[in-house]
């Protein structure tokens, strides 16, 4: 599919034309599968996190996710999200350090709390 036709396909999930740069940034990540990056902890340098996805799909299609951190096995994570959200979650990425940029905190919030694929707690 064109750039073109993908930006046309995932605006009217992600901010429409007003953050059409965003889009097209995020969605050639999203064709590349994968995200390296950083997040930040006061204190201490960070932790350096690996996401990585299968394939291009429709906004609203679910795309399997494996979240690493390298050096941590403890710390994977293996998720499913619709398209359009990771898609999002690109877009907000940060910038300040663009070779290792960090997903936004909607991302680690929903990932911690509110992701709908956990493990039901007893």
């Amino acid at each position: 599919m064109s750039d073109a036709a993908q930006l046309v396909l995932f605006a009217p999930y992600c901010g429409g034309v007003s953050r059409e740069q965003d889009l097209s940034a995020a969605l050639q990540i999203l064709s590349c599968g994968e995200l390296k990056g950083r997040r930040p902890v006061a204190g201490i340098d960070g932790y350096r996190f690996e996401l990585r996805w299968n394939g291009v799909a429709a906004p609203m299609e679910r795309l399997d996710c494996q979240l690493r951190f390298p050096g941590h096995p403890e710390g994977a994570v293996d998720f499913a999200v619709t398209t359009h959200q990771l898609v999002a979650w690109l877009m907000d990425r940060s910038h300040l350090q663009p070779s290792e940029p960090d997903l936004p905190d909607g991302f680690w919030q929903w990932l911690l709390m509110e992701r709908g694929d956990a493990p039901e707690q007893a």
